[in-house]
């Protein structure tokens, strides 16, 4: 019990990451969870895609914001150990209760993780 707790004290606040009564259990995880782990793991997500971009375009550097979003949005659809990477880096954040949530909804909540990185990636563009 000890490891939950301490992992949740790591995990930034969101005040806009708002939870009311009329979400559904997913929509109040992706707020109280998925939110603040993604967040707390910016700068290795950023640092782990520029690496992962670098290593399949030799221009990364030099090509248009726009052509980056396209590669970004196109890499995380194709490439599944990107996406393993990813969805790793995010659910060994979680509690033993939050994991076993996760289980029970598993494909959907891989599918926001995913959705939710490639917005956090984006928006990173200045310092890939």
């Amino acid at each position: 019990m000890e490891r939950g707790r301490n992992l949740i004290k790591l995990r930034p606040e969101i005040p806009q990451a708002d939870v009311n009564g009329t979400m559904t259990e997913i929509e109040q995880f992706q707020n109280t969870t998925l939110r603040p782990i993604l967040k707390f793991q910016n700068d290795l997500l950023s640092i782990h895609f520029s690496q992962f971009a670098r290593s399949y375009k030799k221009d990364w550097g030099s090509i248009s914001n726009e052509k980056k979003i396209v590669f970004i949005e196109s890499s995380m659809m194709k490439n599944q150990g990107l996406r393993n990477t990813i969805v790793g880096m995010i659910i060994g954040l979680f509690s033993l209760k939050e994991h076993e949530f996760y289980l029970t909804t598993k494909s959907e909540i891989n599918r926001r993780i995913i959705q939710m990185g490639k917005e956090r990636i984006a928006s990173n563009l200045s310092i890939l």
